[in-house]
């Protein structure tokens, strides 16, 4: 639903004082910023997946810049997202919790462009819609019609296939050719529960049997007479692949009005998920190992230096790469760095990512092969237990080291800096506006018959 003059006005405001003081070039093009829900980057092949659950993102970014060490700043899918659309740390934008709305003070990145820029944003988890983060005012075009029962707690979702189809019909009817567009899409799938909608994207099938444990899965995730652990990485694949299918089918469907290799795509991550590591199956936010705070990242397009690479980035990076692409004035306050050249990233870098329920914040800080891990109680700030992996050593973080915090390195004392800075102790912010618990679906509004048949023609949907 697009937002009203009113709703809007915050964003426009922005885009006067912006463009007042700052003489920029003229966008460079198109931005496409693709965000998945709960993938981790071993289940696609070009992170070395040996199942083909991603031909078309394997295609459409064989030619990317792919980061092999990039961090979500969250493992919860609100507070990453809101790093990743503004460039901040949780605890500078202020999202820590689910159904928290964006403070009117936070700029997205989508105020930061230059005016010319058209935004749209379409949507599908609940999580994400405007009553619950009121993120609608700051783009031209907020579509989050979640209308699709996903668990029996009544969390609404939308399969990527009809996200696609919502962004190929918005892009034919009402993109505006003369303006560049900022477009960002947010995939639902592959996020638990397990539940791809068919066999025809891709079926997995696997050798050997793990027995499963009830105990160590969420229950709105269990599926009725699955004895096999094995099956749930079997689904999770599944659902993949359906993402991937829709990821290919907008980036085809794109193709067809506009120039690909002229715009600047960026696909990503919110959040990884555990599989059969930990004592947790199958899920993600409560902690910060590597499988559930390490995402895919790839970034493709004008300026963008192609091949893998080994740096620590962040999800903070993103809005500065993003700026750099249109030709606007970087954000000064903004800690992230842009990505298009290797050169660009410190060596020595450190990188933040948190994670916990609503009873403790855990927070890491990794430099090089080193990770540093602090957790505090919900509104507190001082740590009450501390621990240490070497990465290069023990990859899997099977060996917690404790550290002694009288006399910590130099990345422990920035962890436990970043705990004493913290304006909301123990990551429980201490005043906020709730967002609203949607308890029916949105449903989206359907094109007429004559729109389908066309875009069907042109091969925008199915």
């Amino acid at each position: 639903m697009d937002p009203t003059p009113i709703q809007r006005l915050p964003r426009y405001i922005a885009l006067a004082l912006f463009t007042l003081c700052a003489c920029s070039p003229q966008p460079a093009g198109d931005i496409l910023l693709i965000t998945v829900d709960t993938l981790r980057p071993d289940h696609l092949g070009l992170y070395g997946y040996e199942r083909a659950a991603s031909p078309n993102i394997d295609h459409h970014f064989s030619d990317a810049a792919i980061f092999e060490r990039a961090y979500a700043t969250n493992a919860n899918t609100s507070p990453s997202i809101a790093s990743i659309l503004t460039g901040q740390l949780p605890h500078e934008h202020g999202v820590r919790k689910f159904y928290q709305l964006v403070s009117d003070d936070v700029r997205l990145v989508t105020d930061l462009l230059p005016a010319a820029y058209q935004t749209a944003a379409f949507v599908s988890s609940i999580v994400l819609t405007d009553e619950a983060m009121g993120m609608a005012r700051h783009f031209d075009h907020y579509d989050d019609h979640v209308d699709e029962v996903a668990s029996n707690l009544r969390i609404f979702e939308r399969k990527g296939s009809r996200t696609t189809d919502a962004a190929l019909l918005w892009i034919a009817e009402h993109r505006d050719p003369e303006r560049p567009l900022f477009l960002w899409m947010h995939y639902m799938d592959p996020h638990p529960p397990y539940q791809p909608p068919s066999p025809e994207y891709a079926s997995f099938e696997h050798e050997g049997f793990v027995k499963f444990d009830r105990k160590r899965i969420n229950p709105y995730q269990l599926e009725p007479g699955v004895d096999d652990a094995l099956d749930y990485v079997d689904r999770y694949d599944e659902e993949i692949a359906h993402m991937d299918t829709a990821v290919g089918r907008l980036l085809t469907g794109y193709g067809v009005q506009r120039e690909l290799d002229e715009a600047l795509l960026i696909f990503v991550a919110d959040h990884g998920e555990s599989m059969l590591e930990r004592e947790r199956w199958f899920t993600h936010g409560y902690q910060v190992f590597e499988e559930i705070i390490r995402v895919p990242l790839m970034i493709r397009g004008p300026g963008v230096e192609p091949g893998r690479r080994d740096a620590l980035v962040s999800g903070i990076d993103l809005v500065p790469t993003i700026l750099h692409f249109a030709g606007a004035r970087p954000d000064t306050a903004l800690n992230g760095v842009a990505l298009q050249q290797r050169t660009a990233i410190p060596k020595d870098r450190t990188v933040f990512a948190e994670g916990g329920g609503g009873k403790s914040l855990i927070r890491a800080a990794i430099r090089n092969d080193q990770k540093w891990v602090a957790k505090a109680g919900a509104g507190k700030k001082k740590t009450r237990s501390r621990w240490h992996f070497d990465l290069g050593a023990d990859p899997a973080e099977q060996k917690p080291q404790p550290w002694d915090p009288s006399n910590p390195e130099e990345v422990a004392r920035e962890l436990i800096d970043l705990f004493d800075r913290d304006p909301d102790p123990g990551g429980l912010p201490k005043g906020f506006r709730e967002g609203l618990r949607i308890d029916a679906p949105k449903v989206a509004p359907r094109a007429d018959a004559e729109t389908i048949e066309r875009l069907r023609a042109l091969g925008y949907v199915e």
